[in-house]
């Protein structure tokens, strides 16, 4: 039966509906349609009511009290906060001014929604007393539970919402969002009019908070009120997917885990605490479950923290964004598969999260694992990867190479990782990756024992793809580039490498430049001052534009970018400061050698500890010739002697770029080095040659 809440007054009031009216209107008709056809009669106590009603006031939650118009099919609905409920005697205050003679006039309450988690409580109770600040009820004895798919809206503070369409943009905020849908409130600023707004045409949304971006896509407009200058408008979700990076061919390698993790998360748009549990997980997205009535995830939502809870209590954060949300019907279950990709996640968890994945496919695989550095020493003597005359070098530098292995490979730097495949605590095949530039990784220590049976330097190959392929998106990681030296001489890594390089045959994807290596004896150095017009200084910006332009010429490939050697982008400040962090050290001086204002070479001199590079690479001083004609035996000489500064041993490797620009300058050598550079950006021509090259391998 429908209630008059108090006596109209005896004044005539217009049965218009008035703008506050209009701001709290539902669409004509449609609430009551969409709760009688639920269907779902399940009948609730007046005591579990209560202790329902309890709860929201404690965790301040509102219910939403509905009217309905005395002559015309539509609803009205406030929301109002429960207080402190003992017996069948309720009171709710209102969370907003209600304009009483309105609502008595031309209202008759109806009934109360509850919000029970994924459903609603209907009641229906009888309407003792109405106030402007309050409203008091009588609990009937029973109510019935309804599905909560189509009316249930979640409440968004704090969340700017901007509508765009044909180069217009309305600027306002989210009122709630669910099931697809989002209310918003925009206004406009003359001339801008909503006349400009085509109703069935689709609309970009962008949601942000504190200039945080939470959200964009295209929805289409579902309905909108006749506001002015504020317009409330209910949009829908196109778009079921969103790319957040090109496709390609070889993807991350998924697995389910058994007992699977949980994603728990704050929902960025409406701040309540989501956990689902995820499906399946790869070092760069995951999937998740979601009931389809309750589902909160929509294709380009960013969560900025999100933690990947695993039942042995490890939990790991992380940014992550949903990129498709698609049905999944299994059984009499309805239920939504979502996609999720990994935007950012701290070095150190994604490294362990990467090593996870590696155990569950094979127990011998190892990524940072806490190796055994006798073990470790053993496998490197084994294998001779270390070997008489690498050895005279390590020998002379023992005790400050064993300090610089106790820091990389027991305290787990974010500038380092290592690969290890290995069996009953004995090393098989090792490699590891150094974070050497701003964002370009060095690839050294690859070894495996020669064994038929022993594909473990195939395995750790494999790995570091792996690791690359899964981690070079991350901001964290900085991973542009990946490089690596190889002599030319070393069978292995010049089918691997060079073969890559051949293969690509597109320098600006995979580069191969040779140097010439020689060793610098400072002791057997007079002292040399440059002759008159020679100076050597601090690179400057022109400098880099004349070395690039060389090299374009020379080469064209990435070897300048791989070293950070680019006029738009050569600082080093954070990874140098990322080496200190863990107490190594790490310089970097780009220096220019001129002959007045011609510049004649680049010389980049790198300090670091010794034995970060067991052929002690990471502390040596790359020459690049820029204008041979310049320069002569003497002027090298000078400039042996002006280097000797910046180290403290008494020799140093030197690798001078042209290769063939050491003979004319009278300088011996002792071998030569490739250097192989690769852009991470274009991983799919790499990965299809290995996976040819694995398969000639083992057939």
């Amino acid at each position: 039966m429908e209630q008059t809440i108090k006596q109209a007054p005896s004044i005539p009031l217009s049965t218009e509906v008035s703008r506050e009216e209009k701001d709290r209107l539902v669409r004509p008709d449609l609430l009551l349609r969409e709760l009688e056809s639920e269907g779902t009669e399940k009948e609730i106590s007046r005591k579990h009511l209560i202790n329902k009603l309890n709860s929201l006031n404690f965790r301040d939650h509102t219910v939403h009290v509905i009217f309905k118009h005395k002559t015309f099919p539509r609803t009205i609905t406030f929301n109002a906060l429960p207080l402190p409920c003992k017996d069948a005697h309720l009171a709710c205050r209102w969370i907003e001014p209600v304009d009483l003679e309105v609502l008595n006039e031309c209202y008759s309450f109806h009934h109360l929604y509850v919000p029970k988690g994924q459903q609603y409580l209907e009641v229906r109770p009888e309407v003792l007393d109405i106030a402007a600040d309050r409203i008091f009820f009588g609990l009937p004895e029973t109510c019935r539970e309804i599905s909560s798919r189509k009316l249930q809206r979640h409440q968004c503070v704090g969340i700017t919402a901007c509508m765009l369409q044909n180069g217009a943009a309305y600027e306002g905020s989210l009122i709630d969002c669910g099931a697809g849908l989002f209310r918003i409130a925009v206004h406009v600023t003359p001339p801008q009019s909503y006349r400009w707004i085509d109703p069935n045409a689709p609309v970009t949304i962008l949601f942000s908070k504190e200039n945080q971006p939470l959200y964009s896509g295209e929805c289409r407009i579902f309905r909108h009120d006749q506001g002015a200058p504020t317009r409330h408008f209910i949009l829908e979700t196109i778009q079921q997917q969103t790319r957040r990076y090109p496709p390609r061919e070889f993807r991350s390698t998924r697995l389910c885990l058994t007992p699977p993790p949980d994603a728990v998360f704050r929902h960025p748009l409406f701040d309540k605490t989501i956990t689902l549990k995820v499906y399946d997980l790869s070092g760069s997205g995951f999937s998740v479950e979601e009931d389809q009535q309750g589902a909160v995830l929509i294709p380009g939502l960013i969560i900025p923290t999100l933690e990947l809870v695993f039942s042995d209590g490890t939990i790991l954060p992380c940014m992550a964004q949903v990129v498709y949300c698609r049905p999944n019907e299994s059984g009499r279950t309805s239920s939504v598969r979502c996609g999720l990709a990994v935007l950012n996640m701290a070095v150190a968890d994604h490294v362990r999260l990467i090593g996870l994945m590696h155990q569950v496919a094979d127990p011998n695989a190892y990524v940072c694992n806490k190796v055994d550095l006798d073990a470790l020493w053993d496998f490197f003597f084994e294998t001779g990867f270390i070997y008489p005359q690498k050895y005279e070098f390590i020998q002379s530098n023992r005790d400050k190479i064993k300090a610089t292995f106790e820091k990389l490979y027991h305290q787990s730097p974010s500038i380092a990782t290592h690969f290890v495949y290995q069996h009953n605590g004995r090393v098989l095949a090792h490699l590891s990756t150094l974070r050497f530039y701003e964002s370009s990784w060095m690839l050294h220590h690859h070894a495996a024992i020669r064994s038929i049976h022993n594909r473990g330097g195939l395995v750790v190959l494999n790995m570091i793809g792996r690791f690359i392929n899964e981690s070079h998106r991350l901001i964290s990681m900085q991973m542009d580039y990946v490089f690596c030296y190889y002599r030319p001489d070393n069978k292995f890594p010049t089918q691997v490498f060079g073969g890559v390089a051949n293969h690509i045959a597109d320098p600006k994807i995979c580069s191969v430049d040779t140097f010439a290596y020689f060793h610098l004896r400072f002791g057997d150095r007079a002292q040399s001052d440059f002759p008159a017009g020679w100076c050597l200084d601090i690179a400057q910006e022109e400098d880099l534009y004349d070395l690039r332009d060389f090299y374009d010429a020379q080469s064209g490939g990435l070897m300048l970018k791989g070293l950070h050697l680019c006029p738009e982008r050569h600082k080093c400040d954070n990874v140098i400061a990322a080496f200190q962090e863990f107490g190594l050290r790490r310089e970097r001086h780009v220096l220019g050698l001129r002959w007045r204002d011609v510049l004649a070479a680049i010389v980049m001199v790198n300090v670091a500890d010794v034995g970060l590079n067991l052929s002690d690479l990471t502390n040596a001083i790359t020459i690049i010739v820029v204008d041979d004609q310049l320069l002569t035996p003497e002027i090298f000489q000078s400039l042996f002697y002006q280097l000797s500064r910046y180290y403290e041993t008494q020799e140093v490797p030197v690798l001078l770029y042209p290769s063939q620009a050491a003979h004319p300058m009278g300088l011996t050598t002792e071998k030569s080095y490739n250097l192989w550079v690769y852009d991470t950006q274009n991983l799919d021509p790499y990965f299809g040659f290995l996976k040819r090259l694995l398969k000639s391998i083992q057939h």
